[in-house]
């Protein structure tokens, strides 16, 4: 039986794709403007990502980079940033349009074109939570508005924490079909609160098992460390890699350092004596943020190519901000996936996906209805 085929709209490094692949889906085409994260995408789909912008994308364009003419799925993440609530708050401040009034805020129309152009069996649009309540919900009715008479489409608020990716991170999904059949219900088997279900996947699942490095240590390739007993998540994690790729941290000033190991594990900087504070108590409460042992990380951003200070390693002996490989690990990444560019851009890459956990569970949602 063939592959269902995916095209990844906005793909990024190719996070979804990568969750939809080990579903066994086909992505047959990955496109993005963003030439780091297309060389991350291509070395994992067969150089199938493409540097092009979307707004220049039509069907004939989707069939001759894909080779494909029928789309099983057509999926992506429109660009998220200037829909966040700091976002938003960040372009006021500036006097620049905000939510739906900004460029970028756009951009999640042209999805909706193509959907419409390329005809696919399924639809699968993902971007931050907050983007179903922007301008009273306005997103949701030009959704219904645009795609109503071809698609049954349903709307879903999730934290990826629920589906075992060990990070809390609130996403809102659009899934549509034409093919008249119930959407997949998404309902999470992870829990702090639920007996019923598995306790969350923590930090330390996620990253205790990695080589420990200090402030401007680590290197691009590392031996893992001989420990006895590591976690099912971190044994899954290394599972197909030999070695450790992208765990280099950066280097922090003298005034950051003592800064983090005055903060405890799951603690703010509001949370220690207010003399060690260089910002505003009542403004700056996340601006550094020490990550719990015992919880999922907070949401990983691309804002990590700038400071990681809200990710500060819970480990006081390291005292640090997280490399780019800890955080992939917090998104679910498997080690055997390598990204290409600068710390910077790997960042960015990271920050911006969807975790590929997620991915899997929703495209075997889809795979399932499919058959």
């Amino acid at each position: 039986m063939k592959k269902p085929v995916l095209v990844d709209i906005f793909c990024g490094c190719g996070g979804l794709s990568e969750g939809f692949k080990q579903a066994g889906f086909n992505p047959v085409l990955g496109i993005d403007v963003e030439e780091s994260a297309i060389a991350t995408y291509n070395r994992y789909n067969k150089n199938k990502g493409k540097i092009v912008d979307v707004k220049t994308v039509h069907r004939k364009d989707i069939e001759k980079l894909s080779g494909h003419k029928k789309i099983d799925v057509l999926a992506g993440g429109p660009p998220c940033q200037a829909f966040s609530s700091v976002a938003v708050a960040k372009w006021r401040s500036l006097g620049m349009p905000s939510t739906l009034n900004h460029p970028v805020n756009q951009l999640y129309k042209e999805f909706l074109r193509l959907v419409l152009e390329v005809s696919p069996k399924f639809f699968v649009m993902e971007n931050v939570e907050r983007i179903f309540s922007i301008d009273e919900g306005q997103v949701i009715k030009n959704v219904e508005s645009k795609l109503k008479r071809k698609y049954k489409v349903s709307f879903y608020k999730k934290d990826v924490a629920e589906f075992g990716v060990p990070q809390h991170r609130k996403r809102a999904l659009v899934i549509g079909n034409r093919l008249n059949l119930e959407n997949p219900s998404l309902d999470g088997h992870y829990s702090d609160r639920d007996d019923s279900k598995k306790p969350f996947v923590t930090v330390r699942d996620a990253i205790a098992d990695l080589p420990h490095v200090k402030p401007g240590g680590g290197k691009d390739i590392m031996k893992y460390p001989n420990y006895q007993k590591i976690s099912t998540y971190a044994a899954k994690m290394q599972s197909k890699s030999k070695r450790v790729h992208n765990h280099i941290a950066r280097m922090h000033n003298e005034r950051d350092l003592k800064i983090f190991r005055l903060i405890n594990p799951g603690k703010r900087i509001a949370d220690i004596p207010e003399k060690y504070n260089p910002y505003r108590k009542d403004i700056f409460l996340d601006k550094y943020k020490k990550q719990s042992w015992q919880k999922p990380s907070s949401t990983i951003l691309a804002h990590l190519s700038k400071d990681g200070l809200m990710f500060i390693h819970p480990d006081k002996s390291q005292n640090r901000s997280i490399t780019p490989r800890e955080a992939a690990r917090l998104q679910s990444f498997a080690d055997n996936f390598i990204f290409e560019g600068p710390r910077t851009k790997q960042f960015i890459q990271i920050g911006n996906a969807v975790p590929p956990l997620f991915a899997k569970i929703v495209a075997k949602k889809i795979k399932n209805l499919l058959v």
